[in-house]
């Protein structure tokens, strides 16, 4: 599900339907009544820190901002790609609660899954983005680097 308004692009940040927190953007109607409740919140956020292994930044690795509530992983997540020297930076992040976790060779798992990205968060960094918008969030702990 996507949404669109005066160029801006906010971000869908929980669906329910019928009361039930519903992961993903897809569901079925049947012949009954629903009643679907969308949250949306507009990301203006940038998170930026290091992906380092024993005190050296780490090239290559996946790094992604995983939400609190996993229900809305594929939407509110953000990736990507340390630099050289390890550093990434995390664009149009919504207000919340997250994990970031840095895997090597993590671009081949299936990480918008809740039960494989559920591995890496006790290795991950919490990180709290607050309302303010268009502001910048940097994490002064280094991400540390797990193996997939």
């Amino acid at each position: 599900m996507s949404i669109e308004e005066s160029g801006k692009h906010p971000t869908v940040t929980s669906i329910a339907v019928s009361g039930r927190a519903h992961s993903g953007n897809v569901f079925t109607v049947q012949d009954k009544p629903l009643t679907i409740a969308v949250t949306i919140g507009e990301g203006s956020t940038r998170v930026q820190g290091f992906a380092k292994r024993d005190g050296k930044g780490v090239a290559g690795v996946m790094v992604v901002l995983v939400p609190a509530e996993t229900t809305a992983l594929e939407v509110t997540a953000r990736r990507d790609q340390s630099d050289s020297d390890g550093s990434f930076s995390l664009r149009d992040v919504v207000a919340g609660r997250y994990t970031l976790v840095a895997i090597e060779d993590g671009w081949v798992l299936d990480w918008a899954e809740p039960a494989v990205i559920a591995r890496y968060l006790p290795g991950g960094v919490p990180v709290t983005v607050s309302d303010d918008a268009g502001k910048l969030v940097t994490v002064s702990t280094a991400v540390p680097v797990q193996t997939r």
